[in-house]
């Protein structure tokens, strides 16, 4: 997956956000590198390459376990990793005030 693949599917989404403010900004931002760095990580550790669709499936999570707390039962530990990833990057910018 091409770092060019990642901020298109996220600018994409941004777009479509009714909100397209400076929170709305940072926080997509914060999960693109978040993203990244994951992919890279695995890429580089386990030779694992993380594919634009986990990335799609994980944004289809998101708020789904934002609303019930829950992450969906998978065996796909590289899409549930990264939706741990991203629920701790949206924790940490919670504590930061970012959404107030």
């Amino acid at each position: 997956m091409k770092e060019s693949d990642i901020y298109k599917l996220f600018s994409s989404m941004a777009e479509d956000s009714i909100q397209n403010n400076q929170a709305v900004r940072e926080v997509f931002s914060a999960l693109i590198r978040s993203t990244l760095r994951y992919r890279d990580h695995m890429l580089e550790s386990d030779g694992v390459v993380v594919t634009v669709e986990d990335v799609r499936a994980v944004l289809d999570w998101l708020v789904p376990t934002l609303n019930t707390g829950r992450p969906p039962q998978t065996d796909n530990k590289i899409r549930l990793d990264l939706l741990k990833l991203w629920l701790d990057e949206l924790r940490y910018l919670g504590n930061t005030g970012i959404f107030c």
